[in-house]
C-alpha cells in the first residue's frame, strides 16, 4: 500500500512540487484544506504522514492518527499542533527552519527603512498635493529624521531570522544590540552584534525588532512597561513574530500618546481587522503577514518539508526535530518505493 500523506492547509503551496519529491518512495500526496478538528481528523486519520503549515493539530487530533509517523512543519510554524502529544504517540515533529529567513529579514529591513526614511508619510504628502514650493515646509513636516547610520538596531531574539538581519544592517553602519537569554554572549559578534540586558536593548533601540517565538512566556511579552522604557523617537518593528507577541492595546495607546514614534507591523492580534484601532493610526505601517513570502521561499517550503518526509522514510533522520525525545520511542526502518 503506498503512503499517504496529506498536504494540510498549505495553500498557496503548489503541491506539485512535494508530489514529485515524494514519489521517491511511491508515496501518494492528498491536499487538504480543513477549518476544524473534525475535519483534519477525517482526512488525517489514516495518514502516514502530514505536511502542514495551519490548522489545529491538537492531542484530539493527534490521539486521532492510526498511522501517522512524521508531521513536517514549515519553518518554526508549530502553532496549534500539540507537541507533548505527539512525543507520546511517537510521531516525530520536524520543520524546515531557514526556508524563509531571507524573505523576513528583507522585509525587516525594508520596515526599518521605510520607518526611517518616513517613505509612507511622504507617499501621503505627494497624493494629497501637499507638496509645493515650499520645500522648506516639507523638510519640516518629515522631521525629526536622523541619519541611519549610527543608529542602533535592537533585536529581541538572535535566531536565524535576527542574525541575518543583523548582517544587512552592517551594511548601513548601525549598530546591532541583541537580547537572548538561550544564546552564548558572544554570539553573532561576526556580525558586530552585541549582546545585552532586555533593560538595555529595550532603553537604546532606535529601531526595536522581535525575533521571538510565541509561547506562554511571550504571550504579550511587548506590554507597556516595556514600551514606557522605549526612546520616544523609537520605532517597534514585527516581522517575524505572531501578533499575540505585542498587547496591542498598550501598543496603540504608546502610538497614540507617542511614548514611540511608530511602528511596523506584519501580523496582528486583535480580529477582525476592521475593528482594530492601529488601522487608523498613521504612524503604523502594517502587512498581510507576508513577511516569508517570495517565490524562492515557497519553492524552499514545498521542497524542504518534502525532503524531511522522504528522509525519514527512507530511515535517516530529519536535519531539526521539534521533540528529540521521541527517538527513544521510534526505529527508522526504510520503506520501499
Amino acid at each position: 500500500m503506498a503512503l499517504k500523506v496529506v498536504h494540510l492547509n498549505m495553500k498557496p503551496v503548489d503541491p506539485e512540487t512535494s508530489r514529485r519529491i515524494l514519489g521517491q518512495i511511491g508515496a501518494q500526496v492528498v491536499v487538504a484544506e480543513c477549518e476544524t478538528e473534525e475535519q483534519v481528523i477525517q482526512v488525517c486519520r489514516d495518514a502516514d504522514a502530514i505536511m502542514r503549515v495551519g490548522g489545529s493539530l491538537s492531542r484530539k487530533v493527534i490521539e486521532s492518527l492510526e498511522r501517522c509517523r512524521i508531521i513536517s512543519c514549515y519553518a518554526v510554524d508549530i502553532d496549534g499542533l500539540d507537541v507533548a502529544a505527539a512525543t507520546e504517540k511517537g510521531i516525530v515533529v520536524t520543520f524546515a527552519p531557514d526556508s524563509s529567513t531571507e524573505e523576513v529579514s528583507d522585509h525587516a529591513m525594508a520596515f526599518m527603512l521605510a520607518l526611517g526614511r518616513k517613505l509612507f508619510f511622504y507617499d501621503r504628502v505627494v497624493r494629497a498635493h501637499q507638496w509645493g514650493e515650499d520645500h522648506t515646509a516639507i523638510v519640516r513636516m518629515g522631521r525629526p529624521m536622523p541619519r541611519l547610520r549610527g543608529l542602533t538596531v535592537g533585536s529581541i531574539g538572535l535566531g536565524r531570522a535576527g542574525l541575518a538581519l543583523a548582517r544587512k544592517v552592517q551594511a548601513f553602519g548601525m549598530r546591532f544590540l541583541a537580547y537572548d537569554p538561550y544564546i552564548k554572549p558572544d554570539a553573532g559578534r561576526e556580525l558586530g552584534v552585541e549582546t545585552a540586558d532586555l533593560d538595555r536593548v529595550l532603553r537604546e533601540s532606535d529601531f526595536l525588532h522581535l525575533n521571538i517565538p510565541l509561547n506562554k512566556e511571550t504571550h504579550h511579552f511587548v506590554d507597556a512597561p516595556k514600551l514606557r522604557k522605549m526612546k520616544a523617537t523609537a520605532y517597534l518593528i514585527n516581522s517575524t513574530a505572531r501578533g499575540q507577541i505585542i498587547d496591542e492595546e498598550a501598543l496603540y495607546k504608546a502610538l497614540k500618546e507617542k511614548w514611540i514614534a511608530g511602528a511596523a507591523l506584519d501580523n496582528l492580534e486583535k480580529r477582525p481587522l476592521e475593528q482594530n484601532p492601529l488601522l487608523k493610526l498613521d504612524n503604523v505601517i502594517l502587512t498581510p503577514h507576508v513577511c516569508h513570502i517570495s517565490d524562492t521561499s515557497y519553492e524552499d517550503l514545498a521542497r524542504r518539508v518534502s525532503e524531511d518526509v522522504v528522509r525519514f522514510f527512507k530511515g535517516e533522520w530529519p536535519p531539526v526535530v521539534v521533540n528529540p525525545k521521541v527517538k527513544e520511542k521510534v526505529r527508522l526502518q526504510p520503506v520501499s518505493a
